[in-house]
């Protein structure tokens, strides 16, 4: 079976379970097995689509700057919004920070997150503060050095 009438027949049998979904119809346990099957044939074909290497863009290399500045977002959203696995995401933004290729990558420190450090820095447990700020176990190593704060 070519990969065209593959693709015909499965918009097919799609298209009469939705009808059968949206009149009422009674389901059957053949219909519900043809939804398995072609739930495990979208699957495979998202798996291999989403696993085909493609080099990075320009655009794609902009959005995770953005991205990884305004840390709005989990990286799994940007992953899903640049169809691309959630590994090969965190490696570019990696690659991205260790070659220096947007300077702009690492979001500037507010007065808050410093009051914040200076406040609690000798009360809480790093991992509490890292979760709060949403910053990096090192980042906030590095900032309250910077501050000159420490635990003693």
């Amino acid at each position: 079976m070519t990969q065209t009438k593959m693709r015909n027949t499965i918009d097919e049998t799609y298209k009469k379970l939705r009808n059968k979904l949206k009149t009422d119809e009674e389901i059957t346990e053949s219909d519900l097995l043809e939804s398995l099957k072609l739930y495990e044939i979208t699957n495979k074909e998202l798996k291999k689509a989403k696993n085909k290497y493609r080099k990075w863009t320009e655009d794609e290399d902009a959005y995770l700057a953005y991205f990884a500045y305004s840390n709005d977002a989990k990286i799994q959203d940007a992953a899903d919004y640049l169809k691309r696995t959630r590994d090969s995401v965190e490696n570019r933004l990696s690659y991205l920070r260790k070659h220096n290729k947007a300077t702009y990558m690492v979001r500037a420190w507010t007065e808050r997150e410093d009051e914040f450090i200076k406040k609690y820095y000798n009360s809480l447990t790093l991992k509490v503060i890292t979760e709060r700020l949403n910053r990096s176990y090192n980042a906030i190593k590095s900032r309250s050095w910077s501050l000159g704060v420490s635990k003693k």
